[in-house]
């Protein structure tokens, strides 16, 4: 198996240096889990478990571009599974091969956090990775285990074995610390199940980007007819020009899942399953339904901006957010000034 790019710490980086990253093994990480460092979360140590070990190894699309990587990883930071729980999930979705499993930094005994590295021999291109990653994760899910999507990304940092300082007793040991390590037969590639999984998001995937940029068009056609007809935005067209997407579903509930991808808050999985593009989103969860924007044929939901104002702030109610809207934006005395001028004019 290949060597890792490593560093120490959200800061550490060799963008502006040139020179390429240290590297670890799986060797190195299965002896860490037995002996976990003891830093403080600025110096912890991780890795990407990728080829790829320059100078913008961190780089997400640099890994995208470049990278191969050689492992399924896992982080679970919610639901306090048990060990046994975790593995018993793990095994179901690729089977009982070689793994190493750590608790986290920020684990106890009462809210167990987990990392899962599952090595893999046959290397996974960087452009493929993120959805394979998505697919392994949605798996875990359908078993009870909720992982972090972020590590859907390419460049993200996977923490190593660590326990601080203030998480260790007065004889130096960790308070709380877990781990198991599978010496079986390698995970030779990817499950098919899995790969099969990911085929089909990224056929989904672009079978929603082309549904959002037709919708983008044809919303575009309708504001400039509208806009040469009265001579300003509507108040709609106004908001969603105002207020990005990214931002307004952070603010009302929506979690971020990495690489423009949010979980509903109305899924009860907490999945990655809304997809931005633009200024529009695509969700895949039938929870949005009835709740936000609006069905499409095939059964997405899209929605924008306004749509999540109206579904959140004002509980589906499209007069209300207009009346509140205008009230606080001021856009009815806008548009009587824009008539004003126009009738001075003629």
């Amino acid at each position: 198996m290949p060597n890792f790019p490593t560093f120490n710490g959200s800061r550490d980086t060799r963008r502006y240096d040139g020179h390429d990253y240290s590297t670890i093994s799986f060797v190195d990480i299965k002896r860490m889990c037995g002996d976990p460092s003891a830093l403080e979360k600025l110096q912890a140590p991780a890795f990407i478990p990728s080829t790829y070990a320059g100078s913008l190894a961190r780089s997400h699309e640099e890994q995208r571009q470049r990278g191969v990587f050689h492992a399924l990883i896992a982080d679970v930071d919610i639901g306090s599974p048990s060990l046994a729980d975790l593995e018993a999930a793990v095994v179901s979705v690729v089977g009982d091969h070689a793994r190493l499993i750590y608790s986290s930094s920020s684990a106890t005994e009462a809210e167990r956090k987990w990392r899962v590295i599952v090595p893999v021999r046959s290397g996974i291109k960087g452009t493929d990775y993120g959805q394979i990653q998505a697919a392994y994760f949605d798996a875990l899910q359908d078993r009870g285990i909720t992982c972090d999507y972020a590590l859907a990304r390419t460049g993200q940092p996977v923490f190593l074995p660590n326990v601080p300082p203030a998480r260790r007793g007065a004889d130096g040991l960790p308070i709380y610390y877990e781990n198991a390590v599978r010496e079986l037969a390698g995970l030779g590639e990817v499950p098919p199940a899995i790969t099969l999984a990911a085929a089909e998001t990224k056929r989904q995937l672009e079978a929603a980007q082309a549904e959002a940029e037709e919708t983008a068009r044809r919303k575009a056609a309708e504001r400039r007819q509208r806009r040469e007809h009265s001579g300003l935005l509507s108040p709609i067209e106004q908001f969603n020009a105002d207020h990005d997407l990214s931002q307004v579903l952070l603010e009302n509930g929506w979690e971020p899942r990495g690489h423009m991808w949010f979980a509903s808050p109305f899924s009860q999985s907490k999945g990655a399953s809304v997809r931005v593009f633009d200024q529009r989103a695509v969700s895949f969860t039938s929870s949005d339904v009835g709740n936000v924007g609006k069905e499409t044929p095939n059964g997405w939901v899209t929605y924008d901006a306004w749509d999540v104002f109206v579904a959140i702030q004002h509980g589906g109610n499209e007069p209300a957010a207009l009346r509140d809207y205008c009230e606080r934006s001021g856009y009815n005395a806008t548009r009587f000034a824009i008539m004003m001028q126009k009738w001075m004019r003629t």
